[in-house]
């Protein structure tokens, strides 16, 4: 059977086991020898037997044990009363012995036919007067309506008094050779009003000869309820029990092993489910664990977290996920509350190492809260949530660690918390997913490529900054098939929109993270320039192949010596000789025209380019030492944004002013008008930037 089916099959949350069948706590010998001892006791003036126990212990199920004792021979009648369907001391009383007396003519009219005619005769009598039964605690007031309850019953009927009808009632069921048992389940659930009502009507029927009442109820919450006027409801309610039992707590043994047979169900549906072993153990007794405290508890944790396991759990760490969702459950008020503060749970500390005072105060504030779960919170912070341990201990993490969280999918990092809390994925948690599949497919250099370029260029840079979250996953496989992907791909990653002062979108740097990434996994030199050699024939831009050669090199301020000097010249001479052979095939797609230009004219002392090349190729010279300059005067908040071009390099490769001005006329002509042209004729006029312009 599938686990599927097998939740299928399950009873609902609240269902008690009906049979010793299903009893997992071994308590079936208890209930019967409990009942059993009760068909020994003395029922000529009634009898009421409570099953105690909090809510959730197993009290209705220990019920159903006992009527497995009860039906053995001699067979004892078991009638069933729900209070829940009834409201008001008048629709109580009446419809109690209405109920009793249609039961027992359902369950052997010949046997209880007389009584229960005598029973729905004594419902229609006392309905009008059972206002005057009276409430816990009153006894003075309880002797006045006993008294108004006799005269009354005696003048109500003109053929049967309610008087003579109890007396007949008597007669009959002191006639049975076995007494009735009548079960009122649940009576803790009911409101407070609906408890007291309960009790005055067993009070007002407790003495009928060979009725048994098993009355079910959570001792501490039926006693407040009862308590009024300063007379306790321990009192009151010893008056009318005469024979308790208190339902055990399940065995902690026990009790976890259920946990587990249902986390091993719900999880069951997870594709590729894994659970980080060296979290679990510490997670689940500090943090799950104390939530458990009966059988009940654990059916609701598996029932109400399935659905959210099933459409999370291929998405959100599990661990996460598991405590996460038993907080949800069982501590709600304090899951809302860590909703609100997602960003002091995420956040690491500024580039300064200073803490957040509003985030301090925050998090004080949550413990303040919910001082009876301080233990708790503080596991929920030392096992999910470490950031938060900035505010409560000396501890430390640093921007570092959300690459590390991210990767493993943790609510630790605000994409992941943002998932579980909303259901629906952030930008950023989109882009990380894709990053995923991605990093999939490194060894597949084709593969690699028509996944990146079918998707939004807009993505692009977002996407390959998540790889570098996999560089403890990357494998020596990886290496020449994606770098020469990324690299190929530079020039169709469009620049991201700067979003403050210090936002600088470069394409060739996030692509350059990675490739660099990849390499480093090479250690032994002499292996790296064979495949840096390997790649640099399949990259199909000039500009790219510059790129790497900078990158793995000797040149200031750009390489990472990843190669010996030698094979650094060599391949730097091996560059500019095919450039000089044959121009860009396609130069549209040269982002780094420029460069490549002065590459050639540093080496050579010659200058390399003319108004009379290619146009697009000279446009692409022109829009490479295009930036934007941002600065932000004191008194504002705004942040202006300004055009410039590198001039003087411009004009170095093309050999002077004169020169710039043609092939601004001849790309103008030809191609037609665009900013970088403008920004050339203000340059040409004469204009020039300020150095910090405010």
């Amino acid at each position: 059977m599938s686990s599927a089916d097998q939740y299928q099959n399950k009873p609902p949350i609240d269902a008690p086991i009906t049979s010793s069948v299903d009893d997992n706590l071994g308590r079936s010998p208890v209930a019967h020898d409990f009942a059993a001892s009760i068909r020994e006791l003395d029922t000529s003036q009634g009898l009421v037997v409570g099953i105690l126990g909090p809510w959730g212990h197993g009290k209705s199920s220990f019920i159903n044990l006992m009527r497995e004792q009860f039906e053995t021979n001699p067979t004892l009648t078991v009638v069933d009363f729900n209070p829940w369907m009834f409201s008001g001391s008048n629709q109580l009383v009446n419809f109690f012995f209405t109920e009793i007396g249609a039961e027992l003519n359902v369950r052997n009219e010949s046997r209880f036919g007389k009584a229960a005619d005598w029973f729905a005769q004594y419902a229609g009598i006392l309905k009008p007067v059972s206002q005057f039964i009276p409430i816990p605690g009153a006894a003075a007031v309880g002797e006045m309506a006993a008294v108004a309850l006799t005269g009354m019953a005696e003048t109500t009927n003109a053929d049967r008094s309610a008087k003579k009808i109890r007396e007949e009632i008597t007669k009959e069921l002191t006639a049975l050779t076995q007494p009735i048992v009548v079960v009122i389940d649940d009576i803790d659930r009911l409101t407070t009003i609906e408890i007291r009502e309960i009790f005055k009507l067993v009070r007002l029927t407790a003495s009928f000869p060979n009725i048994i009442y098993v009355l079910a109820f959570d001792r501490e919450r039926v006693e407040q309820a009862l308590t009024e006027d300063g007379i306790p409801g321990r009192a009151y309610l010893e008056k009318i029990v005469q024979l308790s039992f208190d339902v055990p707590q399940s065995p902690g043994k026990l009790l976890r092993s259920r946990v587990f047979e249902e986390l091993n169900l719900i999880v069951a549906p997870v594709v590729n489910a894994t659970l980080d072993e060296g979290r679990w153990s510490d997670v689940y007794w500090e943090l799950i664990d104390p939530l458990f405290s009966n059988m009940r508890d654990v059916t609701r944790y598996a029932t109400s977290a399935r659905s959210t396991i099933k459409s999370l759990g291929n998405e959100v760490d599990l661990v996460d996920l598991l405590v996460m969702e038993a907080l949800r459950i069982f501590r709600p008020e304090l899951t809302q509350q860590l909703s609100k503060l997602r960003r002091e749970l995420t956040s690491t500390r500024d580039i300064t190492g200073r803490k957040d005072e509003q985030a301090q105060k925050s998090i004080s504030a949550l413990l303040a809260k919910f001082p009876d779960d301080d233990d708790l919170i503080r596991s929920l912070f030392n096992r999910v949530f470490p950031v938060a341990l900035q505010y409560i201990a000396n501890n430390h993490y640093g921007n570092d660690w959300l690459i590390t969280w991210r990767t493993a999918h943790r609510m630790a990092h605000i994409d992941f918390l943002d998932l579980y809390f909303d259901r629906v994925a952030p930008d950023e948690l989109v882009a990380f997913r894709s990053s995923e599949r991605a990093f999939e497919l490194m060894e597949e250099g084709m593969a690699l490529k028509e996944y990146l370029t079918n998707l939004e260029p807009e993505q692009l840079e977002t996407i390959l900054e998540g790889l570098t979250s996999y560089e403890s996953k990357f494998t020596i496989e990886m290496i020449v098939p994606g770098s020469i992907t990324l690299l190929n791909l530079i020039d169709a990653i469009p620049e991201k929109k700067p979003r403050g002062f210090f936002d600088f979108g470069r394409p060739d740097v996030t692509v350059n993270r990675v490739v660099l990434r990849l390499l480093r996994r090479i250690e032994d030199e002499a292996e790296r320039e064979v495949l840096i050699a390997e790649i640099l024939d399949h990259i199909e831009t000039y500009s790219s192949q510059l790129n790497l050669i900078h990158m793995v090199g000797y040149q200031e301020g750009a390489g990472h010596k990843l190669v010996t000097e030698e094979f650094d010249e060599k391949i730097h001479t091996d560059f500019i000789e095919r450039v000089k052979k044959v121009s860009p095939t396609e130069p549209a797609r040269e982002w780094n025209a420029w460069r490549i230009y002065d590459a050639i004219q540093s080496q050579t002392g010659k200058t390399p380019l003319a108004p009379s090349d290619d146009p697009v190729l000279l446009r692409a010279v022109l829009r490479s030492v295009k930036s934007v300059a941002r600065s932000q005067s004191m008194d504002s908040r705004q942040v202006k944004v300004e055009g410039r071009l590198a001039w003087e390099p411009l004009v170095k490769v093309f050999g002077s002013e004169d020169a710039v001005k043609n092939v601004v006329s001849k790309v103008r002509e030809t191609l037609g008008d665009d900013e970088t042209l403008q920004l050339a004729d203000k340059y040409l006029s004469g204009w020039r930037p300020e150095s910090f312009p405010t």
